[in-house]
């Protein structure tokens, strides 16, 4: 090893503090002060007492040096203890060299498996700990960039910070997303800070990247995909990988997985069913799980369950909301090592009734619709239902109602088209009967576009099929979709001996879904999802009169309406639970443009939201959902409106299950932590000596009393 290069090994805290080490040069100049000053008096006493001393000048004379080197150093290493120096622990010995600063990217794992605890601390907060001592051991002139691997990856510090106290500052401010990680975003972005960061800072020439993580396999999985491994192969040209992890094999956990509502929409005529679904990513039977749901805030069931090894169970429980309004249910799971899954939200708008608006075509062609909607009146009905001619689709506002049923209607202007195109994309149900007035090429024209976004039916209509009097038999299609589903079983409930001697015929567009269809193999019932709406068609009549069908007469009839319209109005409020990370998109009644709307967040804090005025309306989003919980958009005066929303998290995350280190690709160091669990010093860090100097001064203070007291005792 060279001089250049021990010296190279040295760093300083605060070099600057060297200059205390002038002050040593005092000792010095105070002794050639001394030696000035003295003059030569003869005296006829002193001469025995010279006599003595120079029998012992060679003594005295080393004393006296060696008490000037004791002063002179105590100074010295006084001055080197505020210097903090510092060791360097790459050397020569290791193979490198130590010719310029480190930059060293600090990867936290930002999947919500690191909330996973040990203890009070959770992985993610121990991650900060590791990563901010390891810059408090490091060097002089270090530079240091941090990045959050989470989905998508958030740059925390993307140039080069040389200031260890920022950047601890900044790692102790970051908080957990309850999102998960994409691995492949995350190294295209260690990828891109690390070339800038050559570019810029050229004279950082040690690289280094730090991954503090879990190795969860749902996260790391991907670590041996093609793309994952040409990036690693990349970042190991610019940099050397170590990888911390912080995670346990064994780990278990309890999650739930679902919490939903038995009916599309809560009105406060009847109780609504919730239920949740708890699933074991255990290995080991979890029984008598305390399940509590609450309403608003408020407790209002609890149930005990038995959740087997990886295995799922359910806790249901029934509430009738008293208020109509915004509402939000939670289900709650007893506590476990890994808090964020066992919480579920659901947000829950409440209506008075179900608001449904059914269009004849011609009179009396809706009233049987209506009857199986509403079989009888009462104050409170949980279907409130309207029969209005077909003028009144541009004559009333069709957002207040939840479904329209439109029965028999000869032919659709450009206006009303573009009237039922705004109701699908506001949310809402269309569910369109067929008859004797339909003319199939206004239909197509005007409400069947090729272009699905301005499409209102799933389907084409082609020809009228042939009257029979045998009938035209239903084919359930096995039951498989969820308007025919609960039929299934039920041979008296008349679906497969249902009369229709006529029908038009349908043609499906590619993305709508048969849900009935006549054994003959011609669709019967087309649905699809349009705009944020569904729409539905039947292929024959409601109404007996056009000699098409006795439906209306049979027992199948009321289920069915009453399962199409359920099944139109479940998109109404689809957008009110979401998974973190999504988009919040909502809208209000055209408020004016000053108008305040702030979103309240789950851990309490507000945002301020503008609004967007289109038309009628005032359109407003939120991107910034990284918490699981409850959310709500306020609109302040003079509107004062509310919107609630839950976002959840993926719990595709809530599977602890580890890859395995021997898994890992080869770019990869795991880096050995210590008993304490702290990391090992890493390559490119130093030790520091200031507490060992200052002990040597505190030692040579103690010397120097010593030597003073001994030499002036010898003197007397």
């Amino acid at each position: 090893m060279t001089g250049g290069q021990l010296l190279a090994m040295w760093q300083l805290g605060s070099g600057w503090m060297l200059l205390w080490g002038l002050a040593a040069a005092l000792p010095i100049l105070i002794h050639l002060w001394s030696r000035r000053r003295f003059q030569q008096v003869p005296w006829a006493a002193m001469e025995f007492v010279l006599a003595a001393m120079r029998r012992n000048a060679r003594r005295i004379q080393l004393e006296q040096w060696l008490l000037l080197l004791v002063r002179t150093l105590i100074i010295i290493l006084f001055a080197l203890a505020l210097a903090d120096p510092a060791l360097s622990l790459i050397s020569s010995w290791t193979g490198g060299t130590n010719s310029g600063q480190s930059h060293i990217l600090l990867v936290l794992d930002a999947s919500y498996s690191m909330d996973y605890r040990k203890g009070e601390k959770s992985l993610f907060d121990s991650a900060k700990e590791m990563a901010a001592q390891m810059i408090s051991q490091g060097k002089q002139g270090d530079g240091y960039t941090l990045l959050l691997m989470g989905e998508p990856p958030r740059t925390i510090i993307g140039e080069p910070a040389f200031d260890p106290q920022d950047v601890q500052e900044e790692l102790a401010a970051l908080t957990l997303p309850h999102a998960g990680a994409n691995l492949s975003a995350s190294l295209a972005e260690v990828e891109a800070i690390l070339r800038q960061a050559k570019d810029r800072e050229p004279r950082l020439t040690q690289r280094q990247v730090i991954f503090f993580t879990d190795l969860g396999k749902t996260t790391w999985g991907d670590a041996n995909t093609a793309d994952c491994r040409e990036r690693l192969g990349r970042i190991a040209e610019l940099a050397r990988l170590s990888l911390v992890d912080m995670g346990e094999p064994g780990e278990e956990n309890l999650a739930i997985t679902r919490l939903e509502a038995g009916e599309p929409i809560s009105t406060l005529a009847t109780e609504t069913t919730f239920r949740a679904e708890i699933q074991s990513f255990s290995s080991q039977d979890q029984p008598r799980q305390s399940v509590e749901f609450f309403v608003d805030g408020v407790r209002v069931a609890e149930q005990t369950v038995d959740v087997a090894a990886g295995g799922r169970a359910g806790a249901t429980f029934a509430y009738k909301f008293e208020t109509a309004g915004e509402h939000v249910v939670e289900g709650r799971l007893a506590g476990d090592r890994l808090a964020l899954d066992n919480h579920r939200w659901l947000s829950v708008p409440v209506r008075e009734s179900i608001r449904v608006l059914c269009i004849h075509g011609k009179p009396g062609e809706s009233r049987f619709v209506a009857l199986a909607l509403e079989p009888r009146k009462d104050n409170k009905p949980r279907i409130r239902v309207e029969q209005a001619p077909e003028s009144t689709l541009l004559e009333a506002d069709l957002k207040q109602y939840d479904c329209i049923f439109l029965c028999n209607v000869g032919r659709f202007s450009r206006d009303e088209a573009q009237v039922l195109r705004q109701y699908l994309h506001s949310g809402g149900g269309l569910v369109f009967f067929l008859g004797d007035q339909v003319q199939s090429e206004s239909y197509n024209q005007e409400l069947a576009s090729d272009d699905a976004g301005k499409r209102v039916l799933p389907a084409k209509l082609g020809p009228t099929s042939k009257a029979t009097e045998s009938g035209y038999p239903f084919d359930p299609l096995n039951f498989r979709h969820p308007i025919v589903a609960p039929f299934e079983g039920f041979k008296n409930a008349g679906l497969l001996t249902t009369p229709i001697w006529k029908y038009i015929e349908l043609k499906p567009f590619p993305e709508a879904k048969t849900a009935l269809a006549f054994r003959g193999g011609d669709a019967a019932i087309v649905e699809e999802k349009l705009q944020k709406g569904r729409s539905i068609i039947f292929a024959s009549a409601a109404a007996p009169e056009s000699q098409w069908t006795e439906i209306s007469s049979w027992p199948s009839f009321i289920p069915l309406v009453q399962e199409m319209q359920q099944y139109a109005i479940s998109r109404r409020d689809e957008g009110r639970n979401l998974q973190v990370g999504d988009d919040l998109v909502g809208s209000f009644p055209a408020a004016p443009p000053q108008t305040p709307l702030t979103m309240l967040l789950p851990d309490g804090r507000n945002e301020r939201l503008s609004l967007m005025a289109q038309g009628d309306e005032s359109l407003w989003s939120y991107s910034g959902g990284v918490l699981s919980g409850g959310y709500e958009a306020k609109l302040g005066t003079p509107t004062k409106a509310a919107q609630k929303f839950a976002l959840n998290v993926n719990t595709r995350e809530s599977d602890l299950e580890r890859l395995p280190e021997d898994l890992l690709p080869s770019q990869f160091n795991l880096d050995a932590q210590g008993d304490d669990g702290t990391p090992a010093i890493l390559p490119g860090s130093s030790e520091s000596f200031f507490r060992e100097l200052l002990l040597s001064v505190l030692f040579l203070l103690a010397c120097e009393s010593v030597l003073a007291w001994r030499m002036g005792r010898g003197g007397a």
